[in-house]
């Protein structure tokens, strides 16, 4: 049996093994950043990471020569179609106003594309074989066609990464190999979510209700770099059930500011993460070096849950473009399971910013259910 099959026999003994630990547990799949670089290029920069991504996306980024110290790294992004229109219902509600006048804007909102966001931050060392790093991530999404009855998801994440990446010589070829540890600490609104109207009009969480449980998951990823192209591979969340307890807001809070939190009780939920695999390819001729850099991304994500959820094959798919100009600019494009994305990006020194423009489909075949969003990042790095 050749190395190929070796693999695909384990791959297909182990995932449904590892997916059935969940089936009697409820699911909680991996909250990651909105890297406003990787919707920019279509999302498809999860198995072809490097430095600080490593630490959501391929661990064996940790086995480059070169190390990289991210300082701090801040991320946000909406769930809004960047239209004029658009964003003035959105600065409305921000501004506040009459009840009839918030529940307009949010129909508007919701009935158009959905309405949410989130953000991140972190920092860390990644690189000459170690991974060490922080960051955390939070996203809202509402849910319903109206804002009367609909309701507010959160899911956050506080993460820590401890990891090593292994670079491998084989006949000139360079192989990297890389695995991490991630102990981490999630909380998720309740089945269901919190009234969203509610929550506008009067914005205290105190007694809203939240699961909230640690746990620790690994990752393992793989790259081989072949001249100008680098094929990544990834397989995140190798992780036992765990337990979430239900808390309110203001019960979670003081058990954490105490170091002791309440007893889960008997409506804490058996929780679960399924494993996530991502296989990419990356083509980076050396056009003008330094001058003109252009590359290709082209990524498969989570074969194993298209196909036990029969998606479409465009759910596969993550397709980027990306062409750096004296190594100041970056112009970027991408295909995300369909829906074209776009974003800028500006490399001073030691300081980063990228933006992006990016419809991401939600359904299980492209226009089922598309949602569209902007995303801004800001990173100091040395």
């Amino acid at each position: 049996m050749n190395k190929h099959s070796t693999t695909a026999v384990f791959l297909s003994i182990i995932l449904p093994g590892l997916m059935a630990l969940g089936l009697s547990a409820q699911s909680f799949p991996e909250l990651t950043p909105k890297d406003a670089a990787s919707m920019a290029l279509g999302g498809s920069f999860i198995s072809l990471s490097s430095g600080y991504s490593s630490f959501y996306g391929n661990p064996a980024g940790f086995a480059s020569e070169k190390g990289e110290f991210t300082a701090l790294d801040v991320k946000s992004w909406a769930y809004l179609k960047p239209t004029a229109s658009n964003l003035s219902e959105a600065y409305s509600l921000l501004q506040g106003g009459s009840e009839s006048q918030m529940v307009t804007a949010l129909n508007d909102l919701l009935i158009q594309n959905g309405l949410g966001g989130g953000g991140a931050f972190g920092l860390g060392y990644a690189g000459k074989g170690l991974g060490v790093g922080l960051y955390g991530v939070t996203d809202e999404v509402a849910s319903g066609h109206t804002a009367l009855g609909s309701t507010l998801g959160s899911s956050t994440m506080i993460n820590a990464v401890i990891g090593l990446g292994i670079p491998v010589r084989i006949a000139g070829l360079r192989f990297d190999i890389g695995g991490d540890a991630r102990p981490y600490y999630r909380m998720d609104s309740v089945e269901g979510g919190w009234p969203l109207l509610d929550l506008v009009m009067n914005p205290n969480l105190s007694g809203e209700s939240v699961y909230a449980g640690f746990n620790l998951a690994m990752d393992f990823g793989a790259s081989l770099q072949l001249g100008s192209l680098k094929f990544g591979l990834t397989l995140r969340d190798i992780s036992p059930t765990y337990l979430m307890g239900r808390y309110t807001i203001d019960e979670l809070l003081q058990g954490l500011s105490s170091g002791s939190l309440p007893n889960p009780g008997t409506d804490a939920a058996t929780a679960y993460t399924p494993p996530f695999m991502t296989a990419g390819l990356a083509w980076t001729p050396r056009l003008v070096p330094h001058v003109v850099d252009p590359a290709l991304y082209f990524e498969i994500q989570d074969p194993v849950g298209i196909y036990d959820s029969q998606q479409s094959v465009w759910n596969l798919l993550h397709i980027g473009a990306e062409v750096k100009l004296i190594n100041l600019v970056s112009l970027r494009g991408g295909i995300n399971k369909g829906w074209l994305s776009a974003g800028l990006g500006f490399d001073f020194f030691f300081f980063k910013l990228d933006a992006a423009v990016f419809t991401e489909e939600l359904g299980r075949h492209p226009g089922d259910n598309p949602r569209s969003g902007i995303a801004l990042q800001a990173a100091i790095r040395f």
